[in-house]
């Protein structure tokens, strides 16, 4: 991952990428989720729609923010830009849980 911007908007936070979603990154984005859902956003999008490539941890931390959200009621939206990459989600049936959205 080559960074991210964190945009507010109430009780939503769009999580926008310039890159991929690998481990390199995780811990970085990790820290900036875990202090906006501790000030109660309950609906956090993230923007992968310049990713060419998510891995095993980068997934790993969209179910985590789906874990932590969905017991307040909250939500997760994904917006991916490649089609290699909305059917990786389609494939662990995922798309319809994390609503992923083709842009």
């Amino acid at each position: 991952m080559n960074g991210f911007e964190l945009k507010c908007d109430g009780n939503k936070v769009t999580v926008v990428f310039d890159g991929d979603l690998t481990a390199s990154g995780v811990p970085e984005l990790k820290a900036a989720l875990q202090k906006t859902l501790e000030d109660g956003v309950l609906e956090v999008e993230f923007d992968l729609s310049k990713a060419s490539v998510i891995d095993s941890t980068g997934i790993g931390i969209l179910i985590a923010s789906y874990n932590s959200l969905s017991k307040r009621n909250g939500t997760v939206r994904l917006i991916v830009g490649s089609d290699d990459i909305f059917r990786m989600f389609q494939s662990m049936r995922l798309e319809k849980r994390l609503c992923v959205s083709k842009r």
